[in-house]
């Protein structure tokens, strides 16, 4: 086998590290093909020509790695990727130093396979695997350790079935029940609505660029550190905004007949909002924009974008225009009309990875990252400060698609969000009332005009929660002189709702301990640790 050995030891490794799997029947029966005394001659050569492919294969099927057809049906939006972000993807997988890495195990099992029987150890490798999966099954066995996610509505949990997938079928078939209908207390509402849906923005990508703390966030009045967007790609995750009048639904059924009444905006109308989106990307890639219409209840409702100026390249090589510029410009015309209540629907993807700055030499998008996120976050500043000086009561709501996935982990690499972990669904989710009266000073004192620390939910909410609060403020008028509840007082109605995000193909959940599992496609459950 010689070089082969070195094959065996490397993916045993790499298993051991928490890189790949390892199925071990599968590198059993093809180690034991390539060791197998054979005579020189065609079947010896052909044995050889065979292992390439079948090794191949098998690396990729242990890997965490998108299944085949998971690849082959996003291929057409694989080639819309331009040729300098292809090239960025590829610098990540292949750097120089897992080359030079690669360079130095090479040469020295060359000169150490006249010493060692790497053929045992290899053998050895590949036997251990079973071995230990056994002796680790009690302690790894998901079966026995995810019953009870208690992260929302513990008490009924813990009397549903304690398997994940027992568990996950529950968490649906509740949330199938679960649905808001908005009711306005007043004709036409008393605010206009702003939702701001950012891609590519986490917690942990904010973490990662040293950038959770930013004062930004400090100017709303609800920020959430735990609410999952359920979706680690914009196309599910706007459906699933789009549709959060109704509880959290499973991967194919938000492409599927929805509902009506579980359509935010068209809900919206119907209590006296004149609704519209607006994008600062053409919406292109992927039918983005047609998938808003057709499925998002926003159908004639995308606004004009180019009379902003284009700010930076997409990573398609589209152009994205500037958040403030268009912000601004939809702002103003809003106030100048007078028109009715208005909720729009405003999707950035300045924070995109594969984007281009113009003015920065890096070519990296990672490297941009950073100032891509202080100019985003400084537009939306700015818009807020244009929406408190027209003195217009509006509720603003930050709440974006996914992560970035910066920081990468053992299963994906930096930018890749197959796997809706964590550090990808949990984002920074924040509602701000905007034009709220401030409240009468006593006699004798000056007015306080600092401005209050938000009220931070740790509790983990997704948007059925979000909108729960909305139409709370429907109901009871927030603007109105004498309110009936604070805030604390309507954030502790929110019912909350367990994390379990899912895409096509992969579903994570997490459990009473704080613990993550995952699910690829028809494999099982395993334990996961971002």
């Amino acid at each position: 086998m010689h070089y082969w050995n070195l094959y065996f030891l490397l993916k045993t490794g790499l298993f051991y590290r928490g890189y790949t799997g390892f199925d071990w029947v599968l590198n059993l029966a093809l180690g034991t093909a390539l060791a197998w005394p054979m005579p020189q001659g065609r079947w010896r050569r052909l044995r050889s020509v065979l292992a390439w492919p079948a090794a191949l294969a098998l690396l990729y099927s242990d890997s965490y790695l998108p299944p085949p057809g998971r690849v082959l049906s996003q291929a057409k939006a694989l080639l819309g990727f331009s040729a300098d972000y292809w090239l960025e993807l590829l610098q990540r997988v292949f750097s120089p130093t897992l080359a030079m890495g690669l360079v130095v195990i090479i040469g020295s099992y060359s000169l150490l396979a006249r010493r060692i029987r790497f053929a045992t150890l290899a053998l050895a490798g590949i036997l251990s695997v079973p071995m230990v999966q056994f002796l680790q099954t009690d302690a790894a066995d998901p079966h026995t350790s995810v019953a009870g996610l208690g992260d929302a509505n513990a008490s009924a949990a813990t009397q549903q079935p304690g398997t994940p997938d027992e568990l996950v079928r529950a968490f649906y078939a509740e949330q199938s029940q679960r649905r808001i209908q908005f009711s306005a207390s007043t004709t036409p509402p008393p605010f206009d609505i702003i939702l701001l849906h950012v891609c590519s923005l986490s917690w942990d990508d904010m973490e990662f660029v040293g950038m959770r703390d930013h004062p930004l966030l400090q100017r709303f009045d609800v920020v959430f550190t735990d609410f999952n967007s359920a979706a680690s790609y914009s196309g599910p995750a706007s459906l699933r905004v789009l549709h959060g009048t109704c509880g959290q639904q499973r991967h194919q059924q938000i492409y599927e007949g929805e509902d009506p009444a579980c359509y935010v905006f068209p809900s919206l109308e119907k209590i006296g909002y004149q609704t519209g989106a607006l994008l600062n990307h053409d919406g292109v890639y992927e039918n983005f924009a047609t998938m808003l219409e057709q499925k998002g209840g926003l159908q004639g409702k995308l606004l004009p974008n180019q009379s902003a100026p284009v700010h930076m390249q997409n990573f398609d090589g589209s152009p994205i225009y500037n958040d403030y510029a268009l912000l601004s410009q939809w702002w103003k015309k809003h106030t100048a009309q007078g028109r009715s209540p208005t909720a729009l629907y405003y999707n950035t993807v300045s924070l995109h990875d594969g984007n281009r700055v113009p003015g920065i030499t890096s070519r990296s998008s990672l490297d941009t990252y950073k100032p891509r996120l202080v100019q985003l976050l400084a537009d939306f500043d700015r818009f807020i400060n244009d929406l408190e000086k027209s003195k217009r009561p509006v509720a603003l709501i930050l709440v974006p698609e996914h992560g970035a996935a910066l920081r990468g982990d053992k299963m994906q690499i930096s930018g890749m969000r197959e796997i809706p972990s964590p550090r990808i669904t949990v984002v920074p989710t924040a509602v701000k009332l905007i034009g709220l009266p401030l409240p009468a000073a006593p006699v004798g004192t000056p007015a306080n005009n600092t401005p209050t620390a938000p009220l931070v939910v740790n509790q983990p909410m997704s948007y059925l929660d979000l909108f729960a609060l909305l139409n709370d403020w429907f109901t009871d008028n927030p603007f109105a002189p004498q309110p009936l509840q604070t805030l604390a007082e309507r954030i502790a109605k929110l019912p909350g709702t367990r994390f379990i995000s899912e895409n096509a193909d992969v579903v994570t959940l997490r459990n009473d301990a704080g613990q993550y599992f995952l699910k690829s496609g028809n494999d099982p459950w395993i334990k996961y640790a971002p």
